[in-house]
């Protein structure tokens, strides 16, 4: 039994470093995803709001000409 133990040890010894890289390499691509996903809904409302305030200066040009 011990040398069943020993080489799991040895075997997660060497697994332990691997597996903490790939948990930091998947950290850093959620935050970069995260980020994308952020910037794109802000320049998607970003867009609906200036779209908004255009139509609303169309309005406003329109009543100001009737006057």
């Amino acid at each position: 039994m011990n040398k069943i133990e020993a080489d799991l040890a040895a075997i997660n010894a060497r697994a332990a470093p691997i597996l903490a890289e790939q948990a930091r390499l998947i950290k850093a691509l959620n935050a970069g995803i995260s980020l994308i996903i952020t910037l794109a809904a802000v320049g998607i409302f970003f867009a609906v709001a200036e779209h908004q305030l255009a139509e609303q200066a169309k309005i406003n040009q329109e009543i100001t000409w009737r006057r």
